[in-house]
């Protein structure tokens, strides 16, 4: 059985920068961090417009006023989506629920798992009961036919309305489904729902699942769906009807703006960080939410009081001389949020690299080895390591693929127990995930799901100094490199004596300046072409740039 831990919401404002920390048992949990600049976009609504529709792809790119296109995959278009599920699977109306931690994400996942189910449009598909493709071959028939259908219906400059379920990561654009849907405290409406209402798993109690799947069920709107969250358990029925009059008004404003609109345009903008976090992460065992800012501390105030009430006395405004976060002593999990290495409390650590395919943890035993068993020393690392491991892809947000090296252990039954942490640990992960259990060579594969770029991405900066790998060119390398490009331009010039200016970072100058023979006089002697050496703090170490003296042209990449 899951234990009850102890939980604080801290609303930490300064300037234009608001972080919202989630603590459990006094170590921080998740950091959440909102900026002018880096708005969050889940769950916001547009009407964008095709752009183009790859059927290799299966997929349509929107523009809807961002940097890049929008990814719209064929199996997110939502009034066709459902068609797609008749073709390959059978319904299960009548006891629909949400996996277990589904609904606790609200907008970011609901929109995957719970998408619209509209009887009227499933003319093609098997009927309940009926059988499912018999073969692999039929049933990729199906699928082909589904996307040829599908990239029919889309058409370079439609206008469509889509809802971003993730944000943009690099280059790529934000990740888009016309699967809509508006979370609520209680319930998340799904305006095409076509009367789906799905409970969530955690709601057991098969008497109080009928009694909201009823409930709900008289208040919805024709046409209309509902998912019914966790927090719905056992409460009243005016506080489900409020909660609902609330997401009904939210669609009737979409409804009104989508008359005038043109695409691109933003038609709806999700709740505020402080609405969105409280709605997510309100639970009954959130026992303290200090906030030091008296606007987060009223908007907090009376979001409880509404959807909560009992929790009113949980909720302060920090008076504190310390700032908020030092005060609480969570300041320095926010710094190592930046850290590569990660300290375990035995004296072993993990190191945490990010690449651009996946993420990469190591984890050593470090001074812990020599003072055990060498195996009975490995698992106790290990087991430390996977509960460190979930708390900092949680707390930094890194999602997509990660890698685990754990310390090689002998017994196939201790690298059962690491394996079993580890899933234990991920059940208290909001986000979805899935995990393959430790190969042979001690390698843990795992799946987290990612719908924004991590805390790391977010908060810091490229280094200048070596483009984010870590490892900066040696000196004598990058003069080895000017001195390759020096021949070749020496070899293809037939006027002798040309003059050029060479610019490069102060760090490699340093030793040019250093030599024993002077570098540009060692230079004339080999090559007859005349080189001045100038420092350029913009450059980094790996690189240079050849300009002609006279002309001032670029011309470094004619000789590499």
């Amino acid at each position: 059985m899951k234990k009850n831990v102890k939980k604080q919401l801290l609303m930490n404002k300064t300037g234009d920068e608001i972080q919202v920390a989630l603590v459990e048992e006094g170590r921080l949990a998740e950091l959440i961090i909102e900026r002018p600049e880096s708005m969050r976009s889940i769950g916001d609504i547009y009407l964008g417009r095709v752009h183009k529709v790859v059927e290799g792809l299966k997929a349509a790119f929107v523009d809807i006023g961002q940097k890049s296109d929008g990814f719209l995959h064929f199996s997110d278009v939502g009034t066709t989506s459902e068609d797609y599920r008749a073709l390959v699977e059978d319904d299960d109306d009548d006891e629909t629920i949400v996996e277990e931690g589904d609904e606790e994400n609200g907008e970011e996942t609901a929109v995957a798992t719970a998408a619209p189910a509209r009887e009227s449009a499933r003319p093609s598909g098997p009927g309940k009961g009926e059988p499912r493709p018999s073969t692999q071959k039929e049933a990729e028939a199906r699928r082909q036919s589904y996307t040829q259908m599908i990239a029919s219906k889309l058409k370079p400059n439609d206008s469509i309305l889509v809802q971003v379920i993730k944000e943009p990561i690099g280059n790529k654009g934000s990740r888009l489904t016309s699967d809509i849907t508006i979370a609520g405290r209680f319930m998340v409406l799904l305006p095409f729902g076509g009367g789906q209402i799905a409970v969530s798993r955690r709601v057991v109690s098969r008497k109080e699942r009928s009694r909201l799947k009823k409930l709900v069920r008289s208040m919805l709107p024709e046409g209309f769906g509902a998912i019914i969250r966790t927090v719905a358990e056992d409460q009243e029925e005016s506080l489900l009807k409020q909660d609902l009059e609330k997401l009904l008004a939210k669609w009737k404003q979409i409804e009104e703006k989508l008359q005038d609109a043109a695409p691109p345009q933003l038609i709806f903008k999700e709740d505020t960080i402080i609405s969105s976090v409280l709605r997510d992460s309100l639970t009954s065992d959130v026992t303290e939410i200090v906030a030091n800012s008296n606007s987060i501390f009223n908007e907090t105030l009376n979001y409880i009081q509404w959807a909560a009430p009992e929790m009113v006395r949980n909720v302060s405004l920090y008076q504190g001389k310390l700032p908020l976060f030092e005060g609480y002593g969570i300041a320095k999990d926010v710094e190592s949020i930046f850290s590569r290495k990660v300290w375990l409390k035995s004296g072993g650590y993990i190191i945490i690299e990010h690449t651009e395919a996946m993420v990469v943890v190591d984890v050593n035993s470090g001074r812990y080895a020599a003072k055990r068993e060498q195996e009975e020393n490995s698992l106790k690392t290990n087991l430390e390591a996977a509960r460190e491991i979930v708390r900092q892809l949680r707390l930094r947000d890194i999602g997509g693929i990660i890698v685990v090296d754990f310390i090689d252990m002998i017994d196939p039954k201790n690298s059962k127990k690491v394996y079993d942490s580890m899933k234990a640990e991920l059940r208290n992960d909001r986000a979805k995930s899935n995990i393959l259990p430790l190969s042979d060579f001690g390698i843990m594969q795992i799946t987290r799901e990612r719908i924004r770029p991590s805390l790391m991405q977010r908060m810091g900066d490229q280094c200048p100094a070596c483009g984010g790998t870590g490892v900066v060119q040696a000196r004598f390398t990058t003069i080895n490199q000017i001195e390759r490009w020096l021949r070749k331009f020496a070899l293809r010039q037939k006027v002798k004596f040309q003059q050029l200016d060479l610019h490069v970072s102060p760090t490699v100058l340093e030793p040019m300046r250093n030599s024993d023979m002077k570098t540009e006089l060692k230079w004339f002697l080999q090559h007859l072409v005349f080189v001045s050496i100038k420092a350029d703090e913009s450059l980094r170490s790996d690189d240079f740039r050849f300009y002609t003296r006279k002309a001032g042209a670029d011309i470094t990449a004619e000789y590499n």
